[in-house]
């Protein structure tokens, strides 16, 4: 159904809605990404979807793909920040992944790009990267000599989040194994859909739902290994060599102060990833990633707000 008076926005086309629930009983009863290629095959690529009370248009052809993350990929650059996320993350601290699009974003990304990530800096770390390999080779010579079983993925788990942490604060983070549990933790978290997230204007949702506490007791944990991992630093910066690590670099940043948008503490959690274990996981957009990751139809999903632009709008094709 298409509106074509006046004023109003030219929307893809959905299939027939429930009240309250909107399209989400198309998606139950058969794995996710199989349902909504079945709604692509009856009404086209580009799909209006209402998720609860949450609209998406769904993209799920190539061409249809193409038009939003490339054509049009600055009017869909912002990520959403549901409620949920809200309650991690501070006003003004989005960080790379949920900053709005625009001077700020650009600003994040140049830091991340030239102080963080050149490739002189990367090349820096190596000596770190081939220690922690070493480590890692060393621990499973010695489970096989005892013939004793080898968890490859707690294993691989530790040398990446030793490798990381050593690159940020400059030693190993002796409480890595209790970090690691509580980034599980927070992966399955954020990879859930809660009420809040399908309903985002409803009160009552958020008073019937568990997940506004569990998020707020995580970002609390979070917070506190964050403040253990300043802390640390501190300790161990007293004591050790002028070699800069990354939390020098931007605490250098933000004493300088040589900035457009001043650099915050949250900040400085944002950018170096502690805040952000999933960040791909904690959006609408990956609603159906666990399901559709496995099979090889993909449908790009993408918010749909009357203040950035009209979905419609991408099925128009610029005058080359």
């Amino acid at each position: 159904r298409r509106r074509h008076h006046e004023g109003a926005h030219l929307l893809p086309p959905s299939p027939w809605a429930l009240p309250v629930i909107g399209h989400l009983h198309h998606l139950v009863g058969d794995l996710p990404h199989r349902a909504m290629r079945d709604l692509a095959r009856r009404h086209g690529p580009l799909l209006l979807l209402r998720l609860g009370g949450l609209p998406v248009v769904v993209a799920s052809s190539a061409d249809a793909a193409r038009e939003v993350m490339v054509a049009r990929d600055v009017d869909f650059a912002t990520r959403p920040i549901s409620r949920m996320i809200r309650l991690c993350i501070p006003e003004g601290a989005e960080g790379i992944v949920f900053a709005p699009y625009g001077d700020k974003w650009r600003q994040i990304r140049k830091i991340c790009t030239v102080e963080l990530l050149s490739a002189r800096r990367v090349q820096s770390f190596r000596p770190v990267r081939e220690e922690e390999a070493g480590r890692l080779l060393l621990a499973v010579a010695a489970a096989a000599a005892s013939s004793t079983p080898v968890n490859l993925s707690q294993r691989l788990s530790a040398y990446a989040a030793d490798s990381a942490v050593r690159a940020i604060i400059g030693s190993r983070f002796k409480d890595r194994d209790k970090f690691l549990v509580m980034l599980e933790r927070g992966i399955r978290l954020f990879a859930r859909m809660s009420l809040p997230d399908l309903y985002p204007s409803s009160r009552l949702a958020m008073l019937v739902s568990r997940m506004p506490g569990r998020m707020k007791r995580h970002q609390e944990e979070g917070a506190a290994f964050m403040d253990a991992v300043v802390q640390e630093h501190q300790e161990n910066r007293a004591a050790d060599d002028d070699k800069e690590d990354l939390l020098d670099v931007l605490l250098r940043i933000q004493r300088e102060g040589h900035l457009q948008f001043p650099m915050s503490t949250d900040n400085i959690k944002s950018a170096v990833g502690v805040r952000n274990e999933a960040p791909h996981s904690r959006n609408p957009h990956n609603f159906f990633h666990q399901s559709m990751k496995k099979k090889s139809f993909h449908a790009c999903i993408v918010p749909y707000s009357y203040r950035t632009c009209s979905p419609g709008a991408v099925t128009r094709r610029q005058p080359r």
